[in-house]
């Protein structure tokens, strides 16, 4: 028996988008219906999918899962399980360490007033310049870069200049790749493919539990003064602040990034908050070796709190 995606999606709450991009990452494979062109599930499918939602909840990585279910035995799983235990308790270690780092510098503020700028500096340097030797002693002995960052290090802030694109959008259940292939075709044939930059972004409707489809739309930036035919439309990116997130923060799908991005928004310790007169991109970046789905950084637009 097979299930088609949209009841897979209601059904197990997992977005379409989701659902493909485990697909294209080859943790299982679906069936086209030959007369709707849905994509439809047999049940050893639906368990790898069921088992990927599952691991994805514990903030396992694509690339691991996928080990998992190719090999199905204890001791993989046991194996990643272990990987993801030891980073949890390497950031806990680098999270104790800064919250002790800036407890000192509070009782040293406190015994040293008034506060001034070079005496902001004395007080400082020791201490700072103390945690960064620890630091370096920690990756000396074989830690990453990555169990050293901040809380907020692995999201940049960039401004962009106002941009002409090119569009196209529609409302299906797999909308995406009807809405990216008449944008692609046409940047190609026209050679702008070396210059131009693709995204991806929501529009309305949105998928509800009695009506799966959903709105979503491309587009390339492209020069002035090129004509662009329909059923292709100019659109303009306003430009302005933008955060990113390289999709290697949030395992590269789009779905879970977006959870980032709320998670994010939703701490009030934040300088930033989401921008809501602004689309949030998916910028879709081809990859270097050719192989799987795109690098899909996710850049939402900003403003202070």
């Amino acid at each position: 028996m097979l299930t088609g995606i949209n009841k897979v999606s209601v059904d197990l709450g997992i977005s379409s988008r989701t659902l493909r991009y485990w697909e294209a990452a080859g943790l299982f494979k679906s069936i086209r219906d030959v007369q709707s062109g849905w994509r439809m599930y047999d049940e050893h499918a639906l368990q790898c999918i069921r088992v990927t939602d599952l691991l994805r909840r514990l903030d396992l990585s694509i690339r691991d899962i996928k080990e998992v279910i190719d090999n199905k035995t204890v001791d993989s799983l046991c194996h990643i399980l272990q990987k993801r235990l030891s980073r949890l308790e390497k950031t806990r270690s680098d999270l104790e360490m800064l919250k002790a780092t800036i407890s000192e510098m509070i009782a040293l503020i406190k015994t040293n007033p008034p506060l001034t700028l070079p005496s902001l500096e004395n007080i400082l340097y020791p201490v700072v310049l103390e945690r960064k030797k620890h630091v370096v002693a920690k990756l000396q002995g074989g830690f990453s870069m990555e169990n050293v960052k901040g809380k907020y290090e692995d999201v940049q802030i960039v401004k962009m200049a106002p941009t002409r694109t090119v569009a196209f959008s529609c409302v299906d259940t797999e909308p995406e790749d009807k809405a990216f292939f008449p944008v692609k075709d046409w940047i190609v044939a026209n050679g702008l493919e070396g210059t131009m930059r693709m995204f991806g972004f929501n529009t309305e409707p949105y998928p509800t539990d009695d009506n799966p489809a959903y709105g979503f739309g491309f587009c390339a930036t492209i020069p002035e003064g090129i004509d662009i035919p329909k059923p292709l439309y100019e659109m303009t990116l306003p430009g302005g602040l933008y955060a990113v997130i390289a999709g290697s923060a949030y395992g590269g799908d789009p779905s879970y990034g977006w959870k980032k991005v709320h998670d994010l928004c939703s701490d009030n310790e934040w300088e930033w908050k989401y921008d809501e007169t602004r689309l949030g991109l998916e910028e879709h970046i081809d990859r270097a070796d050719g192989k799987g789905a795109f690098i899909i950084p996710i850049l939402f637009p900003v403003k202070k709190r």
